[in-house]
């Protein structure tokens, strides 16, 4: 597999900030190869009372599993889901993720309704997926006990550290004035060097914008897999 394009529309590359999307892509980097001991460092030096997830793959070096677990959370939507299991999507019009971050948390019931799609994932589809710092699969006993989760994605090639933290202050200053009972579960984007990927290799990145300005091509190059 040589390489995969992808359309983003409005695209959102943090929490807070919901600007155009020239100025979110400005800062965005090609995707560089990561350790899981750096970026725990790297995370508990932002975030110290909480813990972070990573995705696995079964086969190392499978370049479509790869690629499969970076565009899962590439995206910048948001993954809702009751303790029961069922995911919620969002009823409003903003195609900010900040602007529903703050709708889940202060008026959920009005701007949250069940997805109703057959095939669409449940709580232990993503919960599947994750694994600790350990390697160990995650259990939804390992989560605090919540009514609600939001699995939000973080990582360190679209943004920077100084933003990380603003979006974790502004994170607990929502979570402390919601009467919503709600756990964040963080989830790591980055390519990890454990996937059979080469040690400080990038994935090279290349935007094209479209002729209406609405949308951006993104291609991606050949993943830096290990010889």
């Amino acid at each position: 597999m040589n390489r995969r394009r992808l359309v983003v529309f409005l695209i959102s590359l943090t929490f807070t900030s919901c600007g155009s999307i020239v100025k979110n892509l400005a800062g965005f980097k090609n995707p560089k190869v990561e350790n899981k001991e750096a970026l725990e460092g790297y995370f508990k030096g932002v975030m110290p009372h909480e813990d972070t997830y990573y995705l696995a793959i079964e086969k190392v070096g499978d370049s479509a599993a790869i690629f499969d677990n970076f565009f899962y959370v590439f995206s910048s939507e948001m993954k809702i889901f009751s303790k029961t299991g069922q995911k919620y999507c969002y009823k409003g019009t903003s195609e900010c993720s900040g602007s529903q971050m703050t709708s889940a948390f202060n008026e959920f019931e009005e701007t949250f309704i069940p997805c109703v799609e057959d095939s669409i994932e449940n709580l232990n589809d993503v919960i599947s997926k994750l694994v600790d710092k350990n390697g160990n699969k995650l259990n939804l006993t390992d989560l605090p006990e919540s009514d609600y989760y939001i699995f939000q994605n973080w990582d360190k090639y679209s943004s920077s550290r100084k933003n990380l933290k603003q979006d974790s202050n502004w994170i607990s200053q929502l979570k402390e004035n919601s009467k919503l009972n709600v756990s964040i579960v963080f989830i790591n984007g980055d390519l990890l060097d454990e996937w059979g990927l080469e040690k400080n290799g990038k994935l090279k990145t290349k935007f094209r914008k479209n002729d209406k300005g609405l949308s951006f091509d993104i291609t991606f190059g050949k993943l830096p897999l290990k010889q």
